[in-house]
């Protein structure tokens, strides 16, 4: 949980934050505790005392950005709303954790890291949060579908939703440097989130044969 401004941060709160910028920037192979230490002001024992390992401050952080994700962009109830308005709060609640600068680290470049180059520090906490997001994405396109629907179509639905919102992020660096692109900014989130699920909604539309409204 984050601190209140003004609040002062204890050791390990410090590490947390410090690990996660860190971590979220290099990776977990590319990341030394010296470094993390230094950031945080604090000295290497004090990863000891607080996690026992680098290992165990890795699965830390990444239980911390996951919370800390919840707790400032928090995804719709699964009862919330009309299914058409919960997928757009749904993707609109992911790109702000995608583009949020207020939060340390990112629990979604972790992600795409982790994908990227498996490690044994994640300890099932990367699969079990991609299993839940899973279940959210996929139970409002069966809302929308129906549920009749086929796995298989569902499952490339899914996919097709998610990535469009991955690769604002993924993509950034290289657009940046290679494009000579201004970074996609926060408060862009919610003109690409309707553009997104008006695109996604089409598709489904398409896909599924849909005959209603699904404005």
């Amino acid at each position: 949980m984050m601190f209140a401004d003004g609040e002062k941060k204890g050791t390990r709160q410090r590490l947390l934050e410090s690990a996660a910028a860190i971590f979220t920037e290099k990776g977990y192979a590319n990341s030394s505790v010296a470094e993390i230490c230094e950031r945080a002001g604090a000295n290497i024992a004090s990863v000891n005392y607080h996690f026992r390992s680098k290992d165990a401050l890795y699965r830390s952080v990444l239980q911390f950005t996951c919370e800390q994700a919840e707790q400032f962009y928090p995804f719709p109830s699964v009862f919330e709303e009309k299914p058409e308005d919960r997928l757009y709060r749904l993707i609109l609640a992911l790109l702000q954790r995608i583009l949020s600068s207020e939060m340390a680290g990112s629990f979604y470049t972790l992600i795409a890291k982790e994908m990227a180059e498996p490690t044994l520090a994640s300890a099932g906490i990367i699969s079990r949060e991609i299993a839940r997001h899973q279940a959210l994405m996929r139970e409002v396109i069966r809302d929308i579908c129906g549920h009749e629907i086929d796995e298989e179509l569902l499952l490339r639905l899914h996919f097709s939703i998610l990535s469009q919102c991955l690769f604002i992020s993924y993509n950034e660096k290289g657009r940046q440097h290679h494009l000579q692109k201004n970074p996609i900014q926060f408060k862009d989130a919610e003109i690409f989130a309707r553009h997104i699920t008006d695109f996604s909604l089409a598709g489904m539309r398409s896909c599924c044969s849909l005959s209603g409204d699904l404005s």
